[in-house]
């Protein structure tokens, strides 16, 4: 693995940068960000990754939130990046977006989703590279109304896009234009912060040292179908006895969920939790962790897990391939009932095979999933000289992926 920049935050940059001819000009260039909200979700934690990885010699950054500001907006800030709000209908959005860069003048524009990415039309003929980014299964996070004029509108302004999964990668790449695939980075826990969370979530919860509990984590909508997951949970419970809790802000299925765990007799062993500071403390009390999702593009949950040393069982979602082994580092079941609860009584009656599945786990999100390492890879693709094709961002990506 070649050696990684390390400098950050005005700190003199590595030797390679030079030779990279990243660090030629007169001080840090401009670049705008764009990210939809910055509530407590993975690909805010993603994009909080990204930014702290920066080279402040290189780079002056600037975050632009097209929605609601929210729990990732100190952080941010505390890396001294400035973070602009826009305000109005969507148009004015698009003209006041378009007369800040006029100002700034940044020579790249980084959108974090695809529901941000038609913003880069704004910047058509001022001479900006444009970087998008596909975070979900290609278009499944764009708005159904009309999602056909939103699909068209992700990827024109676009000079490049970076794709999460492969399979996005791959479907974008048959539509013409350059893309690249740039996986999530997830951090390492340490194991006596892992220990910490995992005894005071297990206190939390009431929970004996024997009890098998199975963790889901997400936003409750419909997208996450923890419908599914309390399901496999009560599948599972006809044979043998498990405790199962679920972490997330509620966005409008709660009572519903509530009520489907009543029917199933999982009161009181099922517990919503709610939004919660840090998952990953949930995650560490784990015995099992269970993806229910009808689709998604590199759940951070499942890396956050990995890198926990829970062994997952998932539903065959974008880019789980990508990640998880299947009978190495986890289970990706179907997206039924019957082999979703097989796998996760498979892992609830043998002790041995938790051990060992979470450790391959946690191995392989350390050796694929560094999230300098990766951060390092997309700081590289938002250089207009050296990202401008598909060939030029792979070239890129070879030092790094």
């Amino acid at each position: 693995m070649p050696e990684r920049p390390t400098c950050r935050h005005g700190r003199p940059p590595a030797s390679g940068t030079d030779r990279d001819g990243l660090g030629s000009g007169a001080g840090p260039r401009p670049i705008a960000v764009m990210i939809g909200q910055l509530s407590q979700g993975g690909s805010e934690r993603q994009l909080y990754l990204f930014l702290a990885r920066c080279d402040r010699r290189l780079w002056a950054p600037t975050l632009y939130v097209s929605g609601e500001l929210g729990f990732w907006e100190a952080p941010i800030r505390a890396l001294g990046v400035p973070v602009v709000l826009l305000t109005g209908s969507a148009p004015l959005k698009l003209l006041r977006f378009r007369a800040a860069v006029r100002r700034q003048r940044p020579v790249a524009f980084f959108s974090w989703s695809s529901y941000t990415n038609p913003f880069a039309l704004a910047l058509v003929g001022l001479g900006t590279h444009r970087v998008g980014s596909f975070r979900n299964s290609l278009f499944s996070d764009l708005p159904e109304r009309g999602r056909a004029l939103w699909a068209r509108a992700s990827v024109a302004g676009l000079s490049l896009a970076v794709c999460n999964s492969r399979e996005t990668h791959r479907a974008l790449a048959a539509r013409g234009g350059a893309s690249a695939y740039v996986p999530n980075g997830v951090e390492p826990i340490p194991a006596a912060q892992a220990a910490d969370w995992r005894r005071a979530w297990r206190e939390r919860l009431g929970l004996g040292a024997e009890e098998i509990l199975v963790v889901g984590v997400g936003r409750l909508v419909p997208q996450k179908n923890f419908a599914r997951f309390l399901d496999v949970v009560a599948r599972v419970g006809r044979d043998r006895p498990v405790r199962a809790a679920i972490a997330g802000a509620d966005l409008g299925c709660l009572p519903d969920l509530r009520d489907r765990a009543a029917r199933l007799g999982l009161d009181p062993g099922i517990a919503f939790v709610g939004s919660v500071p840090d998952a990953r403390a949930l995650i560490c009390a784990a015995d099992i962790f269970l993806l229910s999702s009808d689709h998604e593009g590199m759940p951070n949950v499942v890396l956050e897990a990995m890198a926990a040393g829970v062994p997952c069982v998932a539903t065959p979602v974008n880019a789980i391939a990508d990640i998880l082994r299947h009978g190495e580092t986890g289970f990706v079941a179907g997206f039924g009932t019957e082999a979703l609860a097989e796998a996760v009584a498979r892992l609830a009656g043998d002790a041995d095979l938790r051990r060992r599945m979470g450790e391959a786990a946690r191995a392989q999100a350390a050796r694929a999933h560094d999230p300098a390492r990766l951060a390092d890879a997309l700081w590289r693709l938002c250089d207009p000289g050296a990202a401008r094709s598909a060939a030029g961002a792979d070239a890129v990506l070879e030092k790094y992926t």
